[in-house]
């Protein structure tokens, strides 16, 4: 059976002084409407004390199981780029908190900022 996400590249950004994962995705995900082909994911997103239960399988799990076709306004802007904080997803008997956008103003490539589990 094929992988839903397949690795594509592995980095660390100098620029951002972190590491990014970039998936491509193998099966049909859309998000406002846009067939999304790929996602990055930072180590950002786990850096902080407390996150060290967060991994990269759990934030595509999540957006496999709850934001896919979904239709979702962005929660503010930064510069021109729509920022998406989605607050308090449940997902197995836990909420978390995802923060992303779309990668360079693209409209097929989610990138993943943040992801935290709340009380």
């Amino acid at each position: 059976m094929p992988e839903l996400f397949k690795l594509k590249e592995e980095k660390f950004s100098e620029k951002d002084k972190e590491w990014q994962w970039v998936y491509s995705i193998n099966f049909k995900f859309t998000f406002n409407t846009k067939a999304i082909n790929e996602i990055t994911i930072t180590d950002h997103t786990w850096k902080k004390k407390g996150r060290e239960k967060i991994t990269k399988e759990l934030i595509l799990d999540i957006f496999k199981e709850k934001l896919n076709d979904e239709r979702k306004e962005p929660r503010k802007k930064h510069s021109k780029r729509d920022i998406f904080a989605e607050e308090r997803i449940s997902y197995q008997s836990k909420k978390y908190r995802l923060v992303f956008w779309f990668k360079d103003y693209t409209d097929n490539h989610l990138w993943v900022r943040v992801c935290h589990q709340q009380d």
